[in-house]
């Protein structure tokens, strides 16, 4: 209900529903609105606030956004791509290219992110996604592994599934990473991380940690 909300408040905006949308350069930064469409802004291109309930949102190198807020659809930043704003995804993962940008927070409740020598401006939440960050991403707020919410039944599998951190070797994380119910955390030797509470931290030299052991799922300290 929400979302149809937003569609019929839309003024001034992009909205389309069952079929993609695509910006090119030197379109106007309006915000797009879209169901069941893929969402692509082209190289050099500008957009606005992007939301998407079940299409994907790509922009490509060198693509801007001001916010991209997904329901199921995947989010890809290509290379030296900017968000500018809030990048948050349910349950369609996150990719971010070399040099891809997020002005504020990451978000995701059970997607995973996977980030390369990437800039995030804000901190990093989820419930039960698997971050990886690797090269020389760098995230300047913190790192939080959140609970559900509290009307999710016990029985749903984001409850089962525990939420897997794995910061490589270069990453800079500048804030506290905090774990409200446990989970994994696996962080490179040559990783700078700030403050830890409510997870074991696991050590590891090398580019991955130990395949089998990265796939496992620690507890609480």
């Amino acid at each position: 209900m929400g979302w149809l909300l937003a569609l019929v408040a839309c003024g001034g905006c992009t909205m389309h529903i069952d079929r993609a949308t695509t910006v090119t350069a030197g379109s106007l930064p309006h915000p797009i609105y879209a169901v069941d469409g893929a969402v692509q802004v082209l190289s050099h291109a500008h957009a606005g606030k992007i939301r998407s309930v079940d299409g994907g949102v790509t922009l490509d190198d060198w693509a801007t956004a001001h916010a991209i807020k997904t329901v199921d659809g995947r989010v890809m930043l290509g290379r030296q791509s900017v968000c500018r704003g809030v990048l948050a995804s349910v349950d369609g993962n996150v990719t971010l290219a070399r040099g891809a940008r997020v002005g504020g927070d990451l978000r995701t409740y059970t997607a995973n992110v996977q980030a390369t020598d990437a800039q995030i401006g804000g901190s990093i939440r989820t419930v039960s996604g698997r971050i990886e960050l690797r090269g020389i991403t760098h995230v300047a707020g913190s790192i939080r592994l959140d609970k559900p919410k509290p009307s999710t039944s016990p029985d749903d599998d984001v409850w089962k599934r525990l939420p897997v951190l794995v910061i490589g070797p270069g990453v800079a994380v500048d804030g506290a990473i905090v774990a409200q119910r446990g989970g994994t955390l696996w962080v490179s030797r040559h990783a700078h991380i700030g403050a830890v509470s409510g997870i074991r931290v696991q050590w590891f030299d090398g580019a991955e940690p130990p395949l089998a052991a990265a796939a496992s799922h620690g507890g609480v300290l």
